[in-house]
This record gives structure tokens, C-alpha cells and sequence, in this order.
């Protein structure tokens, strides 16, 4: 290691070749892993991240010191370490570092990651943080004068709701029901009629434009929510109620939908309700950016549905996608059948008819035990699985007890959900694999990766 040192990288001051010696003498047990192209000598500064010191420190240490800090870093033996390089100057809160050349003379100061380190960049984020949220504080007071000034101001006029429906003046919408067919002329008329040969063989009004209803909105909320509504009045006489026919239009907003007749009702005798779906209501400026059918159990920005908690908390939560559903495999003279939560069932099947058939196990909530992830040695690295337990199959011959069985989930992130074997781990007792990708973004699941620690060098003016 001292060879390295003295060919990888020049004395500096404040490092002298005795307290590198001593440094390095006290790591020297444990030899650290080095990863990436490491152009700055740092195979001497691996041994030195054991220590977890200051340089300032290394000045007064002792031989005691010296052995509490080999026991601390043995925790970072197994590690492996990258240098990074940066192009600015070195936060003047980080102070474990070691000044060094790199073999084209450049200076560095290269930061350890120790646990000084950790302490101080910490220490930094607490403080960055704190700062953050004076800032924040600082807004919210200033927005809350805002809005307090804004209180004061006259209110903002709006314009009405109706007023962005005009794009539909001149326009008519025509919706199919069975033997009817309703046509919606904006602003002008409604008709129900019967066409044969593109003919109208059969027609009623259901009313002219009369009025408009439409409330007065002033905030997002209330703007999201709101529709408006026409009144169509004097339609063909009702013969039941000797009235005219009437009808409400209601228009509401559907944010990415065309203009539309989503629906029409008779809610009493010859007086109808239509529901006019647009996307134009959605351009109020109160709504701005908002999403249209938000809230408790609205459609979220990202898709997804508002005011439910989708979070999975277990493997079985991971596996819903399973139930309802079986999978079969066929080994020689067997056919077997596993349906998720419910049962493998084994069989022989002769021209459609099953002529053999026995139970493997079925699966009871109840008396499945609590939830196990387990792992096997089957190679290098130890692959974890997910048990569930299934028991009361048909009795079995040799023991005269139930047949069982236990089912092992695998995270198979290159396959599709598939049986992979089935065996008989013992007599009447079942073990089948199943590999799924559904369990793969489990925490659990999640391959394991070598620690990697970064020494960080920044550049220093000569």
C-alpha cells in the first residue's frame, strides 16, 4: 500500500508520510474492494476511509483512537469505492478530505466517506432545510398580505358560464334511442322523430329555447362542479297531460371529450332531461390547470383514481392480479389445474371426461398462518419466495390425512405467471413453484447490490 501511495500520488503538505503510514497501519486488516477507473492513486485512500477521521484529526491521534475508529469501519470492509470527480471547489463544510495530484498534476481535495463526513453533510442538509423553510414561511406571509390586499380590491368579474358555450350556436346534435332518434339544435329547437326510407314518418317538438339557468361561480371548486342549463318550452301537445312538451338541457364539463348527447331521460310524463356533455365549460379561467372530476374518488393528474388508497402493503396485495384466475399444467399422465386462492386439483382426462381425480389441497384465509417470505441456496445468491399454504385435499392412502400443499412465489421479472413444477416433497404433501413478475417491485424482492462509496475529490487552485 505505501508503494502505491509514494508512485500514485505526491506528498502534500499537511499529509505527511508518517501519519499515511499510520493510517493506513490501522486498516490494513481489512482490505477494501475498489470499482471504476481510479486514476488518482486512491488504492491508499481506501484504508484510510476505515479510520472514519479527519485529516486535523490524524495529527493527535493515539493508539487508542486508533483502534475505536478500526472497530467502527468494520461495517465498510465489504464495500467497494469510485472516485467522482468534481469541477467546482470543495464545500467548505466537508473537512475530511486528503489533498492529492492526480499523474497529471492536477490538485485535489478528496473527501472521505466517513462518518465525519456523514455528520457534516447532515448537519448541512438540517441547516439547508431550515433555510427552505424560513423561505417558505416568508412566502406564505407575503401571500397571506396578498390575499389580504386582494380582500380589499373590487371582485373579479368572470364571465358567464353560457358564454362559453357559444361555438354551439348554429349547431345540432343528433343522438340515436332505438326507434327514436332526438336532434338538439343549441339555442333553437328539439325534436324526437322516426325516420324510414331518410324519411320522417313520425315527429314531436319537445320544446323551442326559452331560458337560460346558470349560477354565478367565484371559485375553482364551485367552477368545476357547475353546469348550465336551457329550457326548451310549448313542444307538440302531450296527449296523457293535454301540457306542451317540455325539456332541460343540462351542459356539463368533460375535459377531452367531444360535444355530445350523453344521455336522455322521461323524468315525468313528456318532460325530459337531456345531459349535453363539452369540453367547453372546461375553459372557465377559474379552473385554470385543475383536473376536471377531482376529489374523492376523481381522476388524478397522473390517471390514477383520487381519494383511494392504493398503496400495497403485502405480497398477497401484490398477487391480486391472480385471483380469478387458474393456470394448468400437464406431466405425463397428469393434468394439473391451480386456481390462485382456491385449489390445485390433479386429474386424468379421456375423451373430456375426468376418469381420475383427486384434490391437492385447497386454500383456506383463515387457517393459511401468517403471511412468509422465505429464501432458498439454490445458488451464489439466496432467492427469496412467498408461501401460501393450502391443506384439506383429498385424503390420502398412505397416512390418512388430508393432502396438502404449499405454493412458492417466485419474482420472475423475463417470464409470464406460469406453474414451474409441482412435486411431492413428501408423501401427500405437495410443494408447486410459481413464477410471476407481479411480486418483482416488492421490497423484498428488490435485487441486492454492493455498496458502493463515492470519494469525492474537488479541484484546488495551485
Amino acid at each position: 500500500v505505501t508503494s502505491r501511495l509514494d508512485s500514485g500520488c505526491r506528498k502534500e503538505k499537511g499529509m505527511m508520510p508518517a501519519e499515511v503510514v499510520h493510517r493506513i497501519h490501522l486498516g490494513r486488516q481489512r482490505a477494501p474492494k475498489c470499482v471504476g477507473n481510479l486514476s488518482l492513486g486512491m488504492c491508499a485512500l481506501f484504508a484510510m476511509v476505515l479510520l472514519q477521521t479527519s485529516t486535523a484529526q490524524e495529527n493527535t491521534a493515539s493508539s487508542t483512537a486508533g483502534a475505536e475508529e478500526t472497530e467502527e469501519g468494520e461495517g465498510l470492509a465489504n464495500a467497494k469505492y469510485t472516485v467522482v470527480t468534481h469541477s467546482v471547489a470543495r464545500p467548505t463544510h466537508r473537512t475530511d478530505f486528503v489533498r492529492m495530484r492526480d499523474k497529471a498534476g492536477t490538485l485535489f481535495d478528496c473527501v472521505l466517506p466517513s462518518a465525519t463526513t456523514l455528520e457534516q453533510d447532515t448537519t448541512q442538509a438540517v441547516k439547508q432545510e431550515e433555510e427552505a423553510n424560513s423561505k417558505k414561511e416568508e412566502a406564505a406571509a407575503a401571500a397571506k398580505a396578498a390575499a389580504a390586499a386582494a380582500a380589499l380590491a373590487p371582485p373579479t368579474v368572470h364571465p358567464s358560464l353560457d358564454s362559453f358555450l357559444a361555438p354551439l350556436v348554429g349547431r345540432c346534435f343528433l343522438r340515436n334511442e332505438g326507434y327514436w332518434n332526438v336532434e338538439v339544435c343549441h339555442r333553437k329547437r328539439i325534436r324526437q322523430f322516426h325516420e324510414e326510407n331518410k324519411r320522417s314518418s313520425v315527429e314531436y317538438s319537445l320544446g323551442d329555447f326559452d331560458k337560460i339557468d346558470q349560477p354565478t361561480v367565484t371559485t375553482a371548486a364551485e367552477a368545476e362542479v357547475a353546469t348550465v342549463e336551457h329550457s326548451y318550452e310549448g313542444g307538440t301537445n302531450c296527449d296523457e297531460s293535454d301540457t306542451a312538451r317540455h325539456t332541460v338541457v343540462t351542459y356539463k364539463c368533460a375535459k377531452g371529450k367531444e360535444n355530445h348527447i350523453e344521455s336522455i331521460k322521461e323524468t315525468s310524463t313528456c318532460f325530459y332531461r337531456i345531459i349535453f356533455q363539452t369540453p367547453l365549460l372546461c375553459n372557465h379561467p377559474l379552473l385554470g390547470s385543475s383536473t376536471v372530476g377531482g376529489g374523492s374518488g376523481g381522476i388524478n393528474a397522473d390517471g390514477g383514481l383520487g381519494g383511494t388508497n392504493l398503496a400495497k402493503n403485502t405480497v398477497a396485495d401484490y398477487l391480486s392480479g391472480l385471483v380469478g384466475t387458474c393456470f394448468y399444467r400437464v406431466e405425463g399422465w397428469w393434468t394439473y389445474e391451480y386456481c390462485y386462492q382456491k385449489h390445485l386439483k390433479q386429474f386424468h382426462q379421456e375423451n373430456n371426461v375426468n376418469t381420475a381425480e383427486f384434490v391437492l389441497g385447497m386454500y383456506n384465509a383463515g387457517a393459511a398462518g401468517p403471511e412468509a417470505i422465505l429464501s432458498d441456496d439454490g445458488g451464489k445468491e439466496s432467492a427469496a419466495y412467498y408461501v401460501q399454504r393450502y391443506g384439506g385435499g383429498t385424503e390420502c392412502d398412505v397416512t390418512g390425512e388430508p393432502r396438502s400443499l404449499e405454493v412458492h412465489f417466485k419474482c420472475a421479472t423475463d417470464s409470464l405467471n406460469v406453474i414451474a413444477s409441482i412435486k411431492e416433497r413428501s408423501t401427500c404433501k405437495y410443494v408447486l413453484v410459481f413464477y410471476t413478475p407481479l411480486i418483482c417491485n416488492h421490497p423484498q424482492f428488490q435485487p441486492k447490490h454492493d455498496v458502493i462509496r463515492s470519494i469525492e475529490c474537488y479541484p484546488v487552485a495551485d
